[in-house]
């Protein structure tokens, strides 16, 4: 930074010397434009030099080898009837989000996910009480780092991730994104359903991890074998706790089906230190304009109750327009027969795909509830509709 101030002020007295020799010549008025052209391209250079170095820089700004951004913006429409529960309806979610990749080295890579989010969750009654409580929260904006990671790649078959990234659980907490999500709401075992709130501490499983995770895949004829194992601290709390997980999955011949298993156990609540042990199977099937989807999960934890849950979800695409249909199970404490801890969802909906960044949806919600009635009698049960649109670049 010195021999740059050093240069430009000698460069700049060349210039105020010649100034003076040429006009006492008589020739400065024929030269005079050539020189502040020369003075202002030169203060331009030191300029650009300037914004791209300092002093205590290690490295030069842009240095990626590829850099990527992008993004998406969803919102959400929300009206709930039928029931015991009054009727209400929310515009209830605004999502924005940055994502920026970058190739840093050949091997080395980054990406970060931003969001800014307008939330208001629609919160269930608590199990059996009066159904009335059943409203949208207040708005609740936040502006989460929801994915940030390191990546370098050894091989194909060892790369290790380090930071905060996706639990490589089953299948659609994996695929995560909503551009390419059918339905924005989650299968129950991954929402915090009692009462709701997005990535909460309540899901069966974390949504992210913070930690390292090794991955890897390997070619056997035409078929894959991937694998994932990491461990990490969930969600940033309990900094001195630990989950521990892994996750295999073997895929057939064209991507015609890919069946996986997962299982994951530790602490993850600072309060209670309730240890739990989670796995799970999954299948996806994927023949010409026919997906499916579906995961189960069955979750052991210490000095609570165990759980399970497990869902189904086929659809069919034609043109721009995708039918489907999910079938989702949930008991929330499977060590006692009462119906006050199941519930079933029952999920038509409507993807229509305007562009292959634009995407509309429309879906139809059933809520059953094994407990019909709440304390007071009210029918615990209720439908709801759910529209969306989701807009990529």
């Amino acid at each position: 930074m010195r021999l740059q101030r050093f240069v430009s002020i000698f460069l700049r007295n060349i210039v105020i010397l010649s100034f003076f020799i040429l006009s006492s010549s008589g020739q400065v008025f024929a030269v005079d434009a050539d020189v502040n052209a020369r003075l202002e391209a030169l203060e331009e250079e030191l300029l650009e030099l300037q914004l791209k170095q300092s002093e205590k820089a290690s490295v030069t700004a842009f240095d990626a080898i590829r850099l990527d951004f992008g993004g998406f913006i969803t919102q959400t429409f929300t009206s709930t009837f039928n029931g015991g529960s009054p009727s209400k309806a929310s515009f209830d979610q605004t999502n924005l989000e940055f994502l920026i990749g970058a190739d840093v080295t050949e091997r080395d890579s980054v990406f970060v996910a931003v969001g800014f989010l307008r939330q208001s969750d629609l919160l269930s009654e608590n199990t059996g009480t009066d159904v009335r409580d059943r409203v949208f929260a207040k708005n609740a904006n936040r502006v989460p780092g929801i994915i940030m990671w390191g990546k370098h790649r050894f091989s194909d078959l060892l790369d290790v991730t380090y930071g905060r990234f996706i639990d490589p659980w089953g299948i659609i907490n994996i695929e995560h994104f909503p551009p390419v999500l059918l339905n924005l709401n989650q299968p129950q075992f991954l929402r915090n359903v009692n009462p709701g709130n997005l990535f909460g501490s309540n899901t069966f499983i974390p949504n992210f991890l913070n930690g390292v995770q090794a991955h890897g895949a390997k070619f056997f004829g035409n078929n894959q074998l991937q694998y994932y194992g990491y461990t990490s601290n969930f969600n940033g709390e309990g900094s001195s706790d630990f989950i521990s997980g892994t996750r295999l999955s073997w895929t057939f011949p064209d991507n015609i089906a890919t069946l996986g298993t997962s299982y994951q156990n530790g602490v993850r609540d600072e309060s209670t230190r309730d240890h739990y042990d989670a796995f799970g199977v999954d299948l996806l099937v994927n023949y010409k304009n026919f997906l499916l989807k579906s995961e189960y999960i069955q979750e052991s934890i210490s000095e609570a109750s165990d759980r399970e849950s497990w869902y189904i979800q086929p659809s069919y695409r034609h043109n721009k327009f995708i039918f489907f249909y999910r079938y989702d199970y949930i008991d929330l404490d499977t060590d006692i027969d009462s119906d006050s801890t199941e519930q079933t969802e029952h999920v038509f909906g409507l993807n229509y795909v305007y562009t292959p960044t634009i995407r509309l949806r429309a879906e139809y919600v059933v809520n059953d509830f094994e407990l019909e009635k709440d304390s007071l009698g009210q029918e615990r049960d209720y439908d709801n509709i759910q529209a969306s649109i989701t807009i990529s670049f």
